[in-house]
Formats: structure tokens, sequence, C-alpha cells
């Protein structure tokens, strides 16, 4: 089981290319043609990177909830499959994004690689420094979440 964590810097070249971190890169590496899915994400301004594996489990999840055949449901699905895209990584982690889901999210050059799990969030630079939550907010929320009664 794949658990990405940890975050990283890294820059989009002109070419809009960025590259995998190596730590990241190794848990993906394995798959023969070597690619991930980009999502657009559905509640923040960032992408979601999955590798194939865990891409299939996002797609059948995605299937088991939703009737095709319910208008509001099939529109969904529309949405859905127009925000990602199955993008090949270089053999040295190169990944070419496509431009448009750049834009959809703000990110520009300067960007960080965030784990999250089974995902890897792609944020632009400023974007992830407002969102990451303070030790305190993170350790009452831990605490209301998780903690338990006393």
């Amino acid at each position: 089981m794949t658990n990405f964590s940890s975050h990283y810097n890294a820059t989009i070249d002109d070419k809009g290319r960025v590259v995998m971190p190596s730590a990241y890169k190794k848990h993906i590496i394995g798959d023969i043609d070597k690619h991930v899915f980009v999502e657009v994400d559905p509640y923040e301004k960032c992408l979601n990177i999955y590798p194939p594996s865990l891409w299939e489990q996002r797609i059948n999840q995605l299937k088991s909830a939703l009737n095709f055949n319910n208008k509001a449901h099939s529109l969904l699905l529309d949405k859905f499959y127009q925000n990602f895209d199955k993008v090949t990584m270089a053999d040295n982690g190169r990944l070419n994004i496509p431009n448009l889901f750049y834009k959809k999210v703000g990110i520009e050059k300067d960007v960080v690689f965030s784990g999250q799990g089974d995902r890897i969030r792609l944020w632009d630079a400023d974007n992830f420094s407002k969102t990451i939550m303070s030790d305190e907010d993170y350790s009452k929320l831990f605490g209301e979440i998780l903690g338990g009664s006393s």
C-alpha cells in the first residue's frame, strides 16, 4: 500500500513540465507504462496525482456511488471525466501536465508536491502556504475528531 507523505518544492519549466520528487517516484516506477492520473481537485485549488492502481480504486468508488441514468449524476460524471487525464512519466520523473489544469487551479511556476496518503497533491507554492493548518489548529482538530472522550 502506498502512503505518500511529506512535501517537496519544485519548479515548472518553460514547457510546462515538472519533475516528480524521487521519494514519490519510487512508489510509481513499478508501473509498466510509467503513468499517473492527474485530477483537478473538486474542493481545493490543487491537482491530485494518483498511481494507476489507486486511480482505479477511485474510479470504482465513483462508479459505485453514481447512477448513469440519473441526470444530475450524469452531469457530475461529465465534469469529473473532463477534469482528469492520464499523464506519462519520463524515466527521470518528469510529468507534462496539461496547461489547462495548471490554469484551473492557479499554478504558475513554483509548486509544492504534498503527500496525502493515497494521492499526491500539486499546489502553487503561494496557495500551499496559505492552506497549511497551524500546529495549534491541527492539535485541536485532531483531538476533536480522533481524540475520543475523556
